[in-house]
């Protein structure tokens, strides 16, 4: 009977499979809930479980339970070293917090000069900042700027040993990442005549002269690129021209026969123009080398990226006047921002009130002031993230790293770092310290900006803005409009949700170097930015164990050097800013130049000698084995081309299948708008 049963399942299973149409509308949802149950990750699969008719994956699987050693997840790609750094983070914080932040703390709160000044806002931020116990502008600790010393140094120590650690599997900050090997056994050659067949470009390239001595390559794979843009102008002519010719199919039918691999491969002279670019993978690391001194003269040979970091359509078609035009906005935002800060004070001087409604009020405008930062962050973000993609336009690593780096950079700088400094020292009136203490004033304004970057991010951790707006559509086309024209393909993209750690690490950046540099004057900043980050771990594990998709979870593999330096900057800045830019202290006091002296040397450190803290790459050459080796866990270029495989793998399962599936749509949606609203012809009109 058993038997019997699990012959119909594969059955109906199979069926399910041979049906299943991805430009179905309306929809089956739940198709589209079990897709996203198969894309999860999972421990094990549970006996005689379904498969998706969409991915060919499994849909009943056990997950990870949330104690899971997250080295174990290293298996499902480099999302795990997310949570690693989280921990390095919250240990090197941790270090400073227990060293320096809790004798801070306690002296603050021994204080009484919020308790004296009737200005100050009577609160536990008031009565836990330096500014409780400073009684007069020269005043220093130095046991404080002691332990801050100490504390760095003990940093710069822990950040040596991670580095240093001999176990590279699980070191946050080795590369373990095979399938460079793939990258160092590869050359890409431009300036192909475009004529050219792959069997042509492969005799021509195995034979070669070296150094006067004839010389044959062993070439295991050569992926020839397409030009994507050709290829979707030709379909969408197909499509059309079909449309006239045969009123009688409808156009879903036209598209789904016609947007495919298949038939792509049938009628390749029509549809297919090499772009005179080609990946060709040599047998081993040397072989490429003298492949590339070859070659080199005639073409243009240069090194490749990773096979998974290839972007196989060019974005240089962005319009980009309108990237430069919003980069240039970008460039001169912190100018609104310090015109909203500086527009409040004048408020809160205009209404200096004492009653409880006005200093309510006056934290309110802080809130919103924190909300509107938090918010232009967002925006900027984007905008970076335009300009990367279009100046990183054929490596995704590279558009990741320019995305990092200068998010990281300019968002602090420009947001967090200047705009508060410049508006607490130089508008309103009154002493520097009633600007700070007073209800509304930085002190607020700087512990809402830290409580916002906090929260926030925890609060999208489950649902951030685009995912609202799927699960809005989501109710209306399952529950509204049950009779749409929302494809299947569309409903099953509807319940993925893609993790962007890279975006995450930005947040966490942003927090971290919050917490550094206010955290002298306010130390209260440390326990809110340590629990923020436990509470960040888990709950973002937690979702990554139940929503991760391994395609998409992706992270930058390296210890970020950019963001320790920043830590580490941010802390021993933070010990002059009071001094300084707050209290105008005298730049001729001895202790101020033994911070320069140690600037200079954290600088000199970061800039010249970082391999004295972070371990340099050690580089060899790849031998056959490691390719073959490689080959076994790695895809060649061959596959990761979208518009076609080379090797004719027509699986309905494969890369290929998914970008055809996703251009259907595509073209599906275009052709529909352009049939609802027609181009009228021109006409001319007589005299």
């Amino acid at each position: 009977m058993n038997v019997q049963l699990a012959i119909i399942q594969a059955a109906i299973q199979n069926m399910l499979r041979n049906f299943y149409d991805s430009l179905r509308s309306p929809p089956n949802f739940q198709v589209a809930v079990n897709h996203s149950k198969a894309q999860v990750i999972h421990k094990q699969i549970i006996a005689g479980s379904e498969t998706c008719p969409c991915c060919n994956l499994p849909i009943q699987t056990i997950k990870y339970p949330i104690l899971t050693d997250i080295n174990v997840l290293s298996e499902h790609g480099t999302s795990y070293k997310y949570f690693k750094l989280i921990k390095i983070i919250f240990i090197l914080l941790s270090i400073n917090f227990v060293i320096a932040g809790i004798y801070n703390l306690y002296q603050n709160y021994k204080g009484d000069q919020c308790i004296k000044n009737k200005t100050c806002k009577k609160s536990l931020n008031n009565y836990l900042s330096i500014l409780n116990r400073m009684q007069t502008a020269s005043y220093v600790d130095e046991t404080l700027d002691i332990l801050y010393f100490i504390a760095i140094l003990l940093q710069l120590a822990l950040v040596r040993y991670i580095s240093y650690n001999q176990n590279d599997y699980y070191n946050v900050d080795h590369d373990y990442d095979d399938e460079k090997t793939i990258k160092q056994c590869s050359v890409k050659i431009e300036n192909i005549p475009q004529e050219c067949r792959k069997s042509d470009i492969l005799n021509y390239f195995q034979n070669g002269v070296l150094k006067g001595n004839p010389i044959q390559f062993d070439i295991i794979d050569c992926c020839l690129i397409y030009d994507e843009t050709y290829l979707i102008t030709k379909l969408k002519q197909t499509i059309k021209r079909r449309i006239e010719q045969e009123n009688n199919i409808s156009l879903k039918k036209i598209i789904s026969d016609t947007v495919k691999q298949e038939f792509i491969v049938t009628n390749r002279e029509q549809y297919l123009k090499f772009t005179g670019k080609v990946f060709i993978t040599l047998s081993f690391e040397q072989e490429a080398k003298n492949f590339r001194k070859t070659f080199d003269y005639q073409y243009s040979a240069s090194l490749c990226q990773r096979p998974s970091d290839v972007i196989w359509k060019n974005n240089k078609d962005q319009n980009i006047k309108v990237i430069y035009l919003k980069g240039f906005f970008l460039l001169f935002s912190w100018i609104p921002i310090i015109g909203i800060q500086v527009a409040k004070n004048d408020y809160i001087l205009a209404h200096s009130e004492t009653d409880e409604d006005q200093l309510y009020f006056n934290t309110f405008l802080s809130i919103v002031v924190a909300v509107i930062l938090f918010t232009a962050t967002k925006l900027s973000e984007k905008i970076i993230k335009e300009l990367a993609i279009y100046h990183s336009n054929t490596k995704h690593r590279q558009k990741w790293k320019m995305y990092l780096q200068m998010s990281e950079g300019f968002l602090i700088i420009y947001f967090y770092l200047f705009p508060p400094i410049f508006t607490a020292v130089y508008s309103g009136e009154g002493t520097r310290q009633e600007k700070l203490w007073r209800s509304g004033g930085l002190s607020e304004d700087i512990i809402m900006i830290v409580l916002s970057n906090s929260i926030l991010p925890i609060l999208f951790t489950f649902i951030d803005f685009q995912y609202a707006i799927k699960l809005i559509r989501i109710i209306y086309y399952k529950y509204i409009n049950r009779q749409s024209n929302l494809t299947q393909f569309e409903a099953n993209q509807l319940y993925l949700r893609k993790i962007n750690y890279n975006k995450k690490r930005i947040e966490l950046t942003l927090l971290v170097s919050l917490c550094c540099y206010y955290g002298y004057i306010y130390p209260i900043c440390y326990p809110i930015t340590l629990l923020t980050l436990f509470c960040t771990y888990w709950l973002n594990k937690y979702y990554f164990l139940n929503q991760g998709i391994s395609d998409n979870i992706k992270f930058k593999y390296r210890l970020p050097i950019l963001l320790i330096f920043m830590l580490i900057g941010s802390q021993l800045g933070s010990s002059q800013i009071i001094h300084i830019t707050y209290l105008g202290y005298n730049p001729e006091k001895t202790t101020n130049y033994i911070y320069y002296l140690k600037a200079f040397f954290l600088f000199y450190i970061f800039y010249y000698k970082k391999h004295w803290l972070f371990k340099k790459r050690v580089e060899y050459l790849r031998s056959n084995n490691d390719l073959m080796q490689c080959l076994q866990n790695n895809d060649l270029y061959t596959k990761y081309n979208p518009i076609i495989d080379e090797d004719a793998n027509l699986s309905r399962f494969s890369r290929q299948a998914k970008f055809y599936s996703a251009l259907q749509v595509k073209l599906l949606r275009e052709i529909e708008k352009e049939i609802q609203n027609p181009i009228p012809n021109a006409q001319i009109q007589p005299i």
